[in-house]
C-alpha cells in the first residue's frame, strides 16, 4: 500500500466547530391564546336555534346526546352533564360551551367549542379516555358538523373517528387544544398535560406544543415499555407546504415538485427531555433545537442535537433486534452517545443551498465533520413539477427526472472523519464475524483496496486510487480521513453521475482523499 500512499496530497477537509445550545424555550400559553380568539358575531336567536337544530343540539334524543341543562341565546349556548350511553360504551361531558353558532349558507357551524370534564368508556376494549379540557376554534362547517355528529353517534371509541374520506369535504380548524389527557386500559397507560395546535389566519403559519407525555405499555409482561417526554414544540411552521401532498405522491416527479426547497419552513423547533425504557435498551436525550431566520431572501437554519444516549441492558428475544444488539456489544459499547449540529443557508436569490459546520459525533467512536453546497435546486424542483404527469411511464419518469436534475450543480463537498477508536473496534467486529484476527482482516482489506484501482480505468481508476490509498492508511493508523471535492466550476449532477462518458478530469472535479 505504500505505493498508493497519498498522505501529503490534496487539501485537508475542514474541521467543524461544535455548536453551542441555542437556548430556545417552548412557546408560552399566550402564544396559543391568540389562536383561540374568535371575533364577536351578531347572530339572531332564530338563526342560532336553526343551527342548533341542524346540529341535533336543540332538542334531546333518546338515541343520541342528552344533557341536564342548557342556557344561552343569540348564537352562544351552554350545556351541562351531556351523556351518550349504550351497552358498548359511554360518553359524558361535564360542560360544553358553543360560541358563534350560526348558519353558513345552508350549513350549520360554530366559531368555537369548549368542552370540560370529558370521559369516554369503551366496555368492549375496557378502555377509558379522560380529558380535562378540549377546545376547537374556527372549524370549517364540515368539521363542525363532523365533531357534533361523532358525539351524537358514539357507540364505542371507534365511532369517534371523523368521517373525512369524502374528497369534497373541507375538514379543518384554526386551533385545537387538549388538557390533562389520560388513556388507560389493561395494557396501556398514556397521559399528557396539554396538546396545543394553532394556525394564524393571516399568515397561515402554525404553532404547536405537547407537554409532559408519559407512556407505559405492558402488553408483554416480560418486556414492559415506558417513555416520557417533557415537551415537543414548534413555531412558524409552513403548513401549506403539505397541501395536496397525496396528489403529488402519485409519481416520483410529483413527490419532488410543489415544494420550495429554499423557503423557510419553520421559526423554531424544540424537543426536551426524552426518556425511553424497555427490558433491553434505554434511550435518553436532553433534546433537540432548531431555529430559522430569514432576511432578504436568505434563510439561515441552525440545529443542535443534545447528547442522544442509547444504553444496552439485556439481549432482546426478537432475532433481528438481538442481532443488532450483539453487533453493538461486539463493538465494545454498553452505551452509544451521539451528538450533532449544523448550519444550513438557503439563498433564494442565488438558488443555492450550503451546509456549514456539519458535525456528527459518537463518544469513543468518531467525529464526522461535513460541509457541502449545491445550486439550481429550486430550478430542478420547478422543472420536475412542470413535467409531472399521472400517466407517465416509469421510463419516461426516469428520463425526465434526469433532464430536470441537469439544473442541479454541486458547488463543493468536504468530509472529515476523525477516528476515536471506531477503526479498532470495527476491525475486531469484522474479525469476530469472519473468524479471523483484526490484523488478518486489516491485511485482507488493504489487498482489496490495492486491487480496486486496477479494475477501473480513466477517471474512475484515478478516484479509486486516491480513495484506496487514503482509506488504507486510515485503516492502518487511524487518525483522520479527509475527502474533498473542490471543482473549478459548479459540477452538474447528471454529468457527475455519467462520469464514465463525460470528459471530466480529476482537476475539473477537484477531488482528493487523504489520511492524516
Amino acid at each position: 500500500m505504500g505505493g498508493c500512499s497519498n498522505k501529503d496530497k490534496g487539501p485537508s477537509a475542514e474541521k467543524s466547530a461544535p455548536a453551542a445550545a441555542l437556548g430556545l424555550k417552548a412557546p408560552s400559553d399566550k402564544v396559543f391564546a391568540k389562536h383561540f380568539d374568535v371575533p364577536s358575531r351578531t347572530v339572531s336567536d332564530a338563526e342560532g336555534k336553526q343551527a342548533l337544530a341542524a346540529l341535533s343540539l336543540l332538542n334531546q334524543n333518546t338515541e343520541g346526546l342528552n344533557w341536564a341543562e342548557t342556557s344561552g341565546a343569540d348564537g352562544n349556548y351552554s350545556y351541562t352533564d351531556l351523556t351518550v350511553k349504550d351497552e358498548d360504551g359511554q360518553l359524558s361531558i361535564a360542560k360544553a360551551n358553543l360560541i358563534g353558532v350560526h348558519m353558513d349558507g345552508e350549513t350549520a357551524t360554530f366559531d368555537r367549542a369548549d368542552f370540560s370534564g370529558i370521559k369516554i368508556y369503551d366496555e368492549t376494549e375496557n378502555t377509558t379516555v379522560t380529558m380535562g379540557t378540549l377546545s376547537v376554534a374556527r372549524p370549517t362547517p364540515d368539521m363542525a358538523k363532523a365533531i357534533i355528529t361523532s358525539l351524537q353517534n358514539i357507540r364505542d371509541l371507534d365511532d369517534l373517528d371523523l368521517e373525512i374520506d369524502e374528497e369534497d369535504l373541507d375538514m379543518g380548524f384554526g386551533a385545537l387544544g387538549m388538557g390533562d389527557v389520560n388513556i388507560t386500559s389493561e395494557d396501556l397507560n398514556l397521559s399528557t398535560k396539554s396538546l396545543m395546535w394553532g394556525e394564524d389566519s393571516d399568515s397561515g403559519l402554525t404553532d404547536f406544543k405537547i407537554q409532559d407525555v408519559t407512556f407505559k405499555l405492558t402488553e408483554n409482561a416480560e418486556e414492559p415499555v415506558t417513555a416520557s417526554l417533557k415537551s415537543f414544540s414548534g413555531t412558524g411552521f409552513r403548513g401549506d407546504m403539505l397541501d395536496n401532498l397525496p396528489d403529488r405522491g402519485r409519481s416520483p416527479l410529483g413527490m419532488m415538485g410543489g415544494f420550495n426547497p429554499l423557503a423557510k419552513i419553520y421559526d423554531t423547533i424544540k424537543m426536551e427531555d426524552l426518556d425511553f425504557n424497555s427490558s433491553f435498551v434505554s434511550v435518553t436525550s436532553e433534546g433537540f433545537e432548531g431555529k430559522s431566520t430569514e432576511k432578504g431572501g436568505v434563510t439561515t437554519q441552525k440545529s443542535v442535537g443534545e447528547p442522544f444516549i442509547i444504553r444496552l441492558k439485556e439481549a432482546p428475544k426478537d432475532p433481528q433486534a438481538k442481532q443488532a444488539y450483539n453487533m453493538v456489544k461486539e463493538l465494545g459499547f454498553d452505551e452509544i452517545v451521539l451528538q450533532s449540529s449544523q448550519t444550513t443557508i438557503l439563498d433564494a436569490n442565488e438558488d443555492t443551498i450550503a451546509v456549514k459546520d456539519g458535525l456528527l459525533s459518537m463518544k469513543d467512536g468518531f467525529k464526522l465533520s461535513y460541509n457541502y453546497g449545491a445550486s439550481g435546486v429550486k430550478a430542478m424542483t420547478d422543472k420536475m413539477q412542470s413535467m409531472d404527469r399521472a400517466d407517465m411511464s416509469p421510463r419516461e419518469s426516469q428520463s425526465e427526472m434526469q433532464a430536470a436534475m441537469a439544473d442541479m450543480k454541486l458547488e463543493g463537498f468536504q468530509m472529515r472523519l476523525e477516528d476515536q477508536s471506531i477503526v479498532e473496534r470495527g476491525l475486531k467486529l469484522a474479525g469476530k464475524f469472519r473468524g479471523a484476527t483484526p490484523d488478518q482482516v486489516k491485511k485482507e482489506m488493504k489487498v482489496a483496496l490495492a486491487l480496486a484501482p486496477m479494475m477501473a480505468r480513466g477517471l474512475e481508476g484515478e478516484m479509486l486510487g486516491e480513495i484506496s490509498g487514503a482509506f488504507g492508511e486510515f485503516i492502518e493508523n487511524g487518525g483522520t480521513l479527509s475527502i474533498v471535492v473542490d471543482p473549478k466550476e459548479p459540477l452538474s449532477v447528471t454529468e457527475l453521475a455519467d462520469y464514465k462518458r463525460s470528459n471530466l478530469t480529476m482537476d475539473d472535479i477537484g477531488f482528493s482523499a487523504k489520511a492524516e
